[in-house]
């Protein structure tokens, strides 16, 4: 703990701002009104009724405590969710019981369209473990269903460090995004044998080469094993059966079909609690 005299004001909450001296791990004080953190908080109003003084040394260091007070305060606007902080913010949410802090959280890692329609979960892994760890199981199930269908450069691995997680949980993850990919390719795979019956050595030239024509679209399900990905690339596939559908077994009918059987996949929520 800091003494006195290492202590640095803070710019955004001066001297004088509030009538309560919040004081960080490292130092830093935030002016701040008593009577609004026992508003939002009923951890800081037991704190604020045991004790009489106009200080209170925290645990939190400054990083957290300037993003917590910015979103307090109706007078500022909050600071921008980092991913690489937002796990000290959450902690003090916890820790004083503001609820607020949490519904911003999943608000702001919540993504939609124009019309307010769902999207997604941005940086849907590291989300997922965050929910999971505050025991946030609805956001935790949303994240996860991201996590198994999301472009593998959105999953931010790297970020995960920061984090303390289970190894064999992202293993476990890794498996069922694996799953999911083989399922795509297998829709391919299964529909090509439709096409072709090898029984000669030009057809089964033929069935090589439309093999070979699959392989950029594989590779994209690998890394995105969602029907967005495959509807999205489907233009590289050529024996594709909506393309196809005059002369091919398929049709739009098998084309639809697949659809209905991924997207409801894509769409269930899992439980979570098996992973924490």
């Amino acid at each position: 703990m800091s003494s006195p005299t290492d202590h640095v004001q803070s710019k955004e909450f001066p001297e004088n701002y509030g009538d309560l001296r919040l004081v960080s791990s490292d130092g830093v004080v935030f002016s701040f009104h008593r009577m609004f953190l026992s508003h939002v908080s009923p951890v800081f109003k037991d704190m604020l009724e045991i004790g009489t003084g106009q200080e209170l040394r925290l645990t939190e260091d400054s990083t957290a405590l300037d993003q917590l007070l910015h979103l307090l305060d109706p007078a500022k606007n909050p600071r921008p969710i980092d991913i690489n902080t937002i796990e000290g913010l959450l902690g003090a949410a916890e820790k004083y019981q503001i609820e607020r802090v949490f519904e911003y959280w999943e608000t702001q890692m919540t993504a939609r369209d124009t019309t307010m329609k769902f999207i997604g979960i941005r940086h849907p892994m590291a989300s997922f473990f965050l929910a999971g760890h505050f025991g946030r199981n609805e956001f935790a199930s949303l994240a996860l269903r991201e996590v198994l269908r999301a472009p593998d450069t959105e999953l931010d691995l790297p970020t995960l460090r920061r984090f303390t997680v289970d190894h064999k949980v992202i293993t476990q993850l890794t498996r069922l995004r694996q799953e999911r990919s083989r399922k795509l390719i297998d829709h391919i795979y299964n529909h090509q044998k439709t096409i072709f019956i090898p029984t000669d050595c030009c057809t089964r030239q033929a069935l090589l080469m439309m093999g070979a024509n699959t392989i950029p679209l594989v590779l994209q399900l690998i890394k995105e094993p969602s029907w967005n990905s495959f509807e999205r690339n489907i233009d590289i596939w050529p024996g594709c059966p909506v393309y196809n559908s005059g002369h091919h077994k398929g049709s739009r009918v098998t084309f639809e079909s697949w659809k209905k059987e991924i997207l409801e996949e894509e769409m269930a929520l899992s439980e979570t609690a098996q992973y924490f």
